[in-house]
C-alpha cells in the first residue's frame, strides 16, 4: 500500500523547517489542515515548576498562549493528560487521544478544560510526545473542533506517520532545546548579578530566585517563600506586592520602564526598599521565561551603583561584557579607555556597544547615561 501523496508533502514541510524554523507554524499549520484539527501548540513544559515554553502556536488565542505562562493550567494540562506518572509512561512519537480518554466528569471539572479549550470549541485533542528527560517534557498538541466531530482512529493514523517526522526535525532543529537554553542563559544571567532578584509570574509564583535572593529568603526577612510564592513581610502597605506585580502581568502603562518601589520595614525595625520591574515589553523578551512578568528586586542600597548595574543586566539581559562597557560608560570612559581596560580590539568593544544600545532601546550612548538616571531613581 503506497503513502498518501499529501502526506508525503506534509513531511517535506516539516523536513522545510529544519532548514528555516520560520517554516514552523506553516508546518503545523499544513498538518492541522489535513486533519481538520482546529489548532496546533508546541511547548515544553517543566513537571516541576508546571511551567510551559512555547515554541510555536497556531490558531492559539492571545488569552489562551496568556495562560499557559500560569503553573495552574499547567498543572491542570498534566491532570488531563494523567497526571505526571502517565506522562513519563506515553511513549514517544505515538499520537496519544487525550480528551477522548478522560473521564468525562473529570474533564468537566478540569480548570484547563473550562476556561481554556471548551470556550474554543475543543472537544477532543491529541498529544505527541516529542522529547522527555526527567523533568521536562516536549509535546505537540492538536485539538479537534466540536464541527470536526471527535478523534477518529484514522487520523490517528495518520498522525501516527507523521509524529516521527515531527520529533526528528524538532529535535535536529533544537526548537524545543533552543527554549531550554534561552531559559538557562536568562537564569545565568539573574544568577551572576550582586543584587537580590527574584522573577515571579502573575500570581506570584517565584520561576527562579538567585542565590543572592535565596539567601535573603532562607531567613524570611524581608523576602519569604510561602507554597512556592513571594511574599514581603513587614509592608507598609499590605498587598502592595500582589498588586504590583499584576499589574506587571496586565501591562498597565503607570508602571513604565521604572517600575515601582514597596518600601516596609524589617523585623528589627531597618528600613527597606523592594523593587518590582515588570518584564512583559523588554528588547530582551524572546530570553525572559515566558511565564515571567516581572523581576523583584531587594534594592536597599540605593546609592550603590552596583544595584544600577545589576538592574540593566537583568531587564535587558546583558552580557557580562556588554555589562561592563555599560559601567565604563557611566563612568565616563571613552572608547580608546574601555578598549584597553577591557583588553578588547576597538572593532569588538564596536560590536558589544551595538548590542548593548539594541538591547536597551537607546540610539547613542548619551541615552546609556539618561537610563541609568532613570534606573538609579527606581533602585
Amino acid at each position: 500500500m503506497g503513502v498518501d501523496p499529501q502526506i508525503v508533502e506534509l513531511i517535506g514541510a516539516i523536513y522545510d523547517a529544519v532548514v528555516d524554523p520560520d517554516k514552523w507554524p506553516e508546518a503545523l499549520d499544513r498538518v492541522r489542515q489535513h486533519f481538520r484539527l482546529a489548532n496546533v501548540m508546541m511547548a515544553l513544559h517543566d513537571l516541576r515548576l508546571k511551567t510551559a515554553s512555547l515554541s510555536v502556536l497556531v490558531n492559539i488565542p492571545d488569552e489562551w498562549a496568556a495562560a499557559m505562562a500560569q503553573p495552574e493550567y499547567n498543572a491542570e494540562l498534566i491532570q488531563l493528560l494523567g497526571g505526571r506518572e502517565r506522562i513519563e509512561g506515553l511513549p514517544l512519537e505515538e499520537p496519544v487521544n487525550v480528551l477522548g480518554a478522560v473521564d468525562q466528569k473529570a474533564r468537566d471539572a478540569n480548570k484547563y478544560y473550562i476556561d481554556l479549550a471548551q470556550p474554543n470549541g475543543i472537544i477532543d485533542s491529541v498529544a505527541i510526545i516529542l522529547t522527555r528527560d526527567r523533568f521536562r517534557v516536549g509535546n505537540i498538541g492538536l485539538g479537534r473542533h466540536r464541527d470536526a466531530g471527535p478523534i477518529t482512529p484514522d487520523v490517528l493514523a495518520g498522525l501516527r506517520v507523521v509524529a516521527p517526522h515531527l520529533r526528528r526535525a524538532a529535535l535536529v532543529g533544537g526548537i524545543l532545546e533552543e527554549e531550554r537554553h534561552k531559559r538557562k542563559m536568562f537564569e545565568a544571567v539573574v544568577d551572576a548579578v550582586r543584587t537580590g532578584v527574584v522573577l515571579v509570574d502573575a500570581d506570584a509564583n517565584i520561576v527562579h530566585a538567585n542565590p543572592a535572593a535565596r539567601d535573603v529568603m532562607a531567613n524570611g526577612d524581608p523576602l519569604a517563600e510561602r507554597f512556592g510564592r513571594l511574599q514581603i513581610n513587614g509592608e507598609v502597605v499590605h498587598g502592595a506586592l500582589n498588586t504590583t506585580i499584576l499589574a506587571s502581568a496586565e501591562g498597565d502603562i503607570a508602571l513604565g520602564r521604572r517600575g515601582i518601589a514597596i518600601p516596609g520595614t524589617r523585623a528589627d525595625g531597618e528600613p527597606f526598599v523592594v523593587h518590582v520591574m515588570p518584564l512583559t515589553d523588554r528588547s530582551a523578551r524572546s530570553e525572559v521565561p515566558g511565564e515571567t512578568v516581572a523581576a523583584v528586586f531587594i534594592a536597599e542600597r540605593g546609592e550603590d551603583p552596583h544595584h544600577v548595574l545589576d538592574a540593566a543586566t537583568v531587564l535587558y539581559s546583558l552580557t557580562p561584557a556588554e555589562a561592563r562597557i555599560f559601567e565604563l560608560i557611566l563612568d565616563g570612559r571613552d572608547n580608546q579607555q574601555i578598549s584597553h581596560a577591557l583588553s578588547i580590539s576597538p572593532n569588538t568593544l564596536k560590536s558589544h556597544t551595538r548590542h548593548l544600545l539594541e538591547k536597551t532601546g537607546q540610539q547613542r550612548r548619551a541615552g546609556l547615561v539618561r537610563l541609568a538616571s532613570t534606573l538609579r531613581s527606581a533602585v
